[in-house]
């Protein structure tokens, strides 16, 4: 499991919250996302797909964008 700092922790339950009703509403979201805040998702992503063994391509795409 990826270690996530205090702070990312707080990022992504800010990020959460602000989500929330987009997700239920099933609306789209348009926002500026910060460098931590985008740090914190990276590793997610990349937990994510490495739990789930998704193909090579992806997870080296990823890794290029980061």
């Amino acid at each position: 499991m990826t270690d996530l700092s205090p702070a990312e922790i707080e990022l992504l339950e800010e990020f959460r919250e602000e989500l929330t009703s987009h997700a239920v509403s099933n609306v789209g979201f348009t926002t500026e996302l910060s460098a931590e805040l985008v740090q914190a998702l990276y590793k997610l992503v990349c937990e994510k797909i490495t739990e789930n063994d998704l193909p090579y391509k992806i997870v080296k795409s990823l890794r290029e964008v980061s």
